[in-house]
């Protein structure tokens, strides 16, 4: 992908909640226990002082995000389109075990550093059984099996090979590569070896084998006796050093580590701290946010202390259930709720002194719609007796869709196909066709001598042009669109994470989902259609919609659903125009608002 130097933005820092929420996100993807990992490991994987720009990639025109840490120095994390991240060789080399690691020669890594693919026949089995298409993998060479040397997304299901010997095909697309043109300062030097397993906290409860209790009872012994004592021999009995008063003693999760005498001592942490009360009542704001947008709503205009006292305790986490504004960083309600107001969560109006509650923000805040509902003192208090259900993503099923398009070469580009021994029965993604292309202008060497970017048309060239008079050479990106066109498009649609291979090659491109807001009986009606397509559930959507909308909702065989392909889908009908609330909720089902389209044929056309 950094085959030539990016286009990177200015950087600009990322906020606490964004940092905490990029770490949750890092970890959930790559499947990595939070509750063990030390948190030093944490601030390596998101360091405290990250910060974030767009880029673009000159050799493939992709955009993305950037993440840098190190005051700016390394790059971290990328962030594609589709919002897959995927973590850059300096962040693998601190913390390894974040993916799997396949190895190449060492000769093959200096051809990916150029920009180019992994090929099949490149790589050295056996590969990790998770491997399968779209999964991130890193690369490393012989030399060094344990260090990562280049990042890439799999191509192939390299899970399920066993040999590569007289097989080809592109296995592996390169993100990034040490030594690439993605910008870094500094000096940076190659680990020997790294450690693949995933650190895990130490047992502060282990037992202390004797020796090692011997060594320090006389680290002890040696402070006590280098400590001042007073002039009149009045030294602090043993016991009043060693004693602590019942009211002070330790529980277990509270205890901080302080230093005296060079040794560490413990004391107790009297309370929670202002950052974890500060993070409590940001959390009951959420709760209460999401419950009123998935539940029974709020109304607004709303008095500060009704808001607090009504609706905001009772979402308190409950071991925070007692917890007061006042033991915030803000102190009061009117410069919390202003906090919030910065983060878009309120929107709150001041008169006089008295600050008003407006509103609140929708399922379309990118907080709110990631927010996981968790157990609250009010829930707590209701039912002491029952365990309290996640309902924040009820019937939503995990990970996105994702369109995988491919091609069946057809017709008078046979002859390009059949020229590098490719199969014109199978099917190849529009990367794969690329490639049979420059492969056949490089066996035919039909690339312009001055200019490389354009291709001289031979004959079977020429024959997939159907521009007239026909040029004598073209634009390879050009031509690569001709010879696409060409060929005969299908597509499977998938979620992240499932197996795509039970899924079956649909010919043609995806229709879009349509909505549809029309008259019906002198009332406003919203039909949603082509659901079935994209893996949403019918009935299940119509029942949230009937929530979210508070309309009547009807599911009825589509209108034009009576012959040709949408023969036996199903349509929604809804109440009302909702054709917002429509797109919001199958965004939560993982579709792209691309694959949506919303027309309103109540409007009169000027």
């Amino acid at each position: 992908m950094f085959r030539k130097k990016p286009n990177i933005k200015p950087l600009s820092p990322v906020r606490s909640s964004d940092r905490r929420k990029l770490l949750t996100s890092i970890l959930s993807q790559f499947n990595i226990p939070t509750d063990t990992l030390p948190s030093e490991r944490k601030d390596i994987i998101v360091p405290t002082d990250i910060q974030t720009a767009k880029f673009i990639a000159h050799s493939t025109g992709e955009t993305g995000i950037i993440y840098v840490g190190e005051e700016g120095s390394k790059p971290l994390w990328l962030k594609l389109n589709d919002e897959t991240l995927i973590p850059t060789v300096f962040t693998l080399w601190k913390c390894p075990f974040l993916l799997p690691i396949v190895q190449t020669w060492n000769p093959v890594i200096e051809k990916l550093r150029n920009g180019a693919d992994l090929m099949l026949p490149g790589l050295i089995p056996p590969f990790p059984l998770t491997l399968k298409v779209g999964s991130i993998v890193a690369i490393a060479s012989t030399e060094r099996p344990s260090v990562p040397l280049a990042v890439g997304i799999c191509n192939l299901d390299l899970g399920t090979i066993t040999q590569v010997q007289g097989r080809h095909g592109k296995a592996i697309l390169i993100i990034q590569c040490y030594g690439d043109e993605l910008p870094f300062r500094g000096k940076v030097s190659v680990p020997l070896k790294l450690d693949l397993d995933i650190p895990k906290l130490e047992d502060k409860n282990a037992p202390t084998s004797d020796s090692e209790n011997g060594d320090i009872e006389k680290k002890i012994a040696k402070s006590i006796e280098n400590l001042d004592l007073p002039p009149d021999g009045n030294a602090t009995s043993e016991s009043q050093l060693t004693s602590v008063p019942a009211e002070k003693e330790a529980t277990e999760g509270e205890i901080e580590r302080t230093e005296l005498q060079g040794m560490p001592v413990e004391r107790v942490r009297e309370g929670p701290t202002t950052e974890e009360v500060d993070e409590a009542f940001r959390m009951a704001l959420l709760s209460t946010i999401h419950d009123s947008r998935t539940g029974t709503a709020l109304e607004f205009p709303q008095a500060t202390s009704t808001f607090i006292s009504a609706h905001l305790r009772k979402h308190l986490p409950s071991s925070y259930s007692s917890a007061q504004l006042k033991q915030t960083s803000w102190k009061k309600a009117a410069r919390f709720l202003k906090a919030m107001e910065k983060e878009g969560l309120v929107k709150v109006k001041e008169r006089g002194g008295e600050v008003t509650i407006m509103g609140i923000a929708g399922l379309d805040n990118i907080t709110v719609k990631d927010f996981r509902s968790f157990k609250t003192a009010g829930s707590r208090k209701a039912n002491n007796d029952s365990k309290i259900p996640d309902t924040s993503h009820t019937d939503v099923p995990a990970g996105k869709l994702v369109i995988k398009e491919y091609y069946q070469i057809k017709d008078k580009g046979k002859a390009i196909a059949e020229a590098v021994s490719r199969r014109t029965s199978d099917y190849y993604s529009v990367a794969e066709l690329r490639t049979i292309l420059l492969e056949y202008i490089a066996k035919e060497k039909l690339v312009h001598e001055k200019n490389p970017r354009e291709i001289m048309l031979n004959p079977v060239l020429a024959s997939i042009i159907t521009t007239s008079p026909k040029p004598r050479s073209l634009l390879r990106e050009d031509l690569i669109v001709r010879f696409k066109e060409m060929s005969s498009p299908y597509y499977k649609i998938v979620r992240e994470g499932e197996d795509e291979r039970g899924e079956k090659l649909l010919r043609g491109t995806p229709p879009k989902i349509q909505i549809l807001i029309a008259m019906k009986q002198g009332h406003k009606v919203t039909r949603i259609t082509n659901l079935e397509t994209y893996k949403v559930d019918v009935h299940g959507l119509a029942n949230e919609m009937r929530t979210e909308c508070a309309s009547s909702t009807t599911v009825n065989k589509s209108v034009e659903g009576t012959s040709g392909s949408g023969q036996g889908k199903l349509e929604i009908q809804v109440q009302g125009p909702q054709s917002k609330t429509a797109v919001d909720l199958l965004e939560r089902h993982g579709l792209k608002k691309i694959w949506i389209e919303v027309k309103d044929n109540t409007k009169k056309s000027k």
